[in-house]
């Protein structure tokens, strides 16, 4: 229990999204406030029981403005101010030591002196040291001032070694912080040139991934249209052979990719697919490491989702975790946490879902105010409302909070897209096809088809390999085109290249859905791309595409997929 308790004062204000050397300096500053806070504690109650008054309320006084620096100046968003009152208190402890006989030894008062101005320049940099300066040259007068009786009076001798030698840590201090400034520069320098470096690779692996790709996928849709019964027999097997050759090199051509960028990451980090009961178990796996028990959390869903969702897990474990703690500080009774998730409002491709947390107590009221004043720009500094708050604030959302008869509601909301290829029942995680609800089937010949693809090449081999299963089929050039006809005809399927000049297929397809909010429409798209290195899948189905086929792809994948969503 101390343990934690201790672990709450380091971390107060401090924010572990922020980066690695921000929290260590923001967790260094509060182990000092911690150390200040307990040394002005020993040294009012020394000066109580010595009777000695005066004493007594300057360390009072000084221990009041610790506290309030510590409260309403956390170092997580005002670190470089924190650190400066942490450092001019300690200033005032040092002087105050000096100035009074506190019955303790000159020489243990002088190391503190010689301790300070590392400590100075390890939580505030190069400006800290400026105090340190200060605090010998106030020192060095108040040496030679014979009428201060209770304060330390050193001789000339001891006086000259003593300040030479303050003077000296100063002076290492100061070379110290430089070296340690130059070298972050360099390791900065450095990674954000191995930064750029992994770019540049992970760029050239995904042109050349794409091209190799496009390349490929022709020879093998060539290959599966070249089946003539007028072919001869030794014809025949070398087809089969150029078949199996194309297959191997494509699984050359993976491992490739694999093996020459294992880092590669998603276009956008947040984004991914992702099974929310899996995440809510996860939550919950955080707060029972913390602390928090199994019985203190309840957690009910009404949204009924069968799929996965497309978004940013570690957005909503975060979310739940913080709320959860902010709203159990106010809890007063045995009743559990209940979290409870529903749909606010769903679409075929999208999904609004609401997490509301209903805690039991009497506290209610002031749960609700600690809301709004967070809603009124109060930020509440260190608090887990405040984080959740501003993470929601990022994702263009918000905490609403109303009180009960039994305690208090706190809510908010995510935007998600759905993973249509990915259910969660019966059997998570399996990737199936799934259709629209409310569709009607249509025959794969009587279908509209819209390809939207800007190689010409690709196009003819794609109007080969449908041209004898589907009787209409229009062609765009680009998503601008593409978005032109889909707002003069109407399609049944669209088929969507990724890489387009004038508009891509991301845009394109966020375009379409656009339009179709505004009514029942939904037309299924299909990302037909060579875009298949990490990542790429995720981001084309958060766009709003409902199925994707990577390159190289056979013919009958492609119509087995066209079927499954016409069907």
């Amino acid at each position: 229990m101390f343990l934690r308790f201790l672990q709450k004062i380091v971390s107060f204000g401090v924010d572990e999204t922020m980066e690695q050397a921000t929290v260590n300096r923001a967790k260094r500053i509060n182990y000092y406030y911690l150390i200040l806070i307990t040394m002005l504690t020993l040294s009012i109650l020394y000066s109580y029981l010595t009777g000695i008054s005066s004493l007594d309320l300057i360390n009072g006084i000084v221990l009041a403005l610790t506290l309030a620096a510590f409260i309403f100046i956390p170092v997580g968003r005002r670190s470089n101010l924190s650190s400066l009152l942490v450092l001019v208190l300690t200033t005032l402890i040092i002087l105050n030591a000096y100035l009074f006989n506190l019955g303790v030894a000159s020489v243990l008062v002088l190391a503190f002196y010689l301790v300070f101005p590392l400590v100075a320049v390890s939580v505030n940099g190069k400006h800290g040291i400026y105090i340190p300066i200060v605090l010998g040259l106030t020192t060095v007068v108040l040496n030679s001032i014979p009428q201060l009786e209770t304060a330390i009076h050193l001789d000339l001798y001891n006086a000259l070694l003593f300040f030479t030698t303050y003077a000296l840590v100063v002076a290492v201090s100061i070379y110290v912080e430089r070296t340690n400034r130059e070298l972050l520069a360099k390791l900065k320098e450095s990674r954000t040139q191995v930064e750029n470096e992994m770019l540049e690779k992970d760029e050239f692996i995904s042109r050349l991934s794409h091209k190799l790709r496009t390349s490929l996928s022709n020879i093998a849709l060539i290959n599966s249209l070249v089946h003539d019964e007028r072919l001869s027999y030794e014809q025949q097997e070398l087809m089969e052979t150029l078949k199996a050759s194309t297959n191997l090199l494509i699984k050359d051509v993976n491992n490739i990719v694999e093996i020459a960028s294992p880092g590669m990451v998603d276009y956008k980090r947040s984004i991914t697919s992702f099974d929310l009961s899996s995440v809510l178990e996860e939550s919950i796996s955080i707060l029972k490491s913390g602390g928090s028990l199994v019985e203190d959390i309840s957690i009910s869903r009404l949204d009924k989702l069968k799929t996965y969702i497309i978004g940013d897990p570690g957005l909503v474990r975060s979310l739940i975790v913080n709320i959860f703690y902010g709203v159990n500080d106010y809890r007063t009774d045995t009743e559990p946490v209940q979290i409870h998730i529903k749909s606010l409002k769903e679409s075929p491709s999208h999904v609004r879902l609401e997490f509301a947390f209903k805690v039991s107590t009497i506290n209610g009221v002031a749960l609700v105010d600690h809301v709004r004043s967070l809603q009124q720009g109060n930020s509440h500094s260190g608090s887990n409302l405040t984080n959740a708050f501003t993470l929601l604030l990022e994702s263009e959302s918000t905490l609403s909070a109303v009180t009960e008869s039994q305690g208090a509601s706190l809510s908010f909301f995510q935007d998600f897209t759905k993973d249509p290829t990915k259910e969660t029942a019966p059997d998570a995680g399996t990737i199936q096809g799934t259709t629209p609800p409310g569709k009607p089937g249509i025959a794969l010949k009587d279908a509209k088809i819209l390809l939207v693809e800007d190689n010409a090449i690709n196009q003819k081999i794609v109007l080969l390999s449908l041209n004898k299963l589907v009787n209409r089929i229009d062609v765009a050039s680009n998503g601008k085109q593409a978005l032109e006809m889909f707002g003069s005809k109407q399609y049944d399927l669209i088929l969507m290249d990724i890489m387009m000049p004038i508009m891509d297929g991301i845009v394109a397809t966020q375009k379409i859905r656009e339009i179709e909010s505004t009514g029942d429409r939904h037309v299924p798209i299909v990302a037909v791309t060579a875009n298949a290195l990490a990542g790429d899948r995720e981001n084309c189905l958060a766009a709003g595409v409902d199925d994707y086929i990577a390159k190289p792809f056979t013919t009958e994948m492609l119509i087995r997929k066209m079927r499954n969503w016409l069907a």
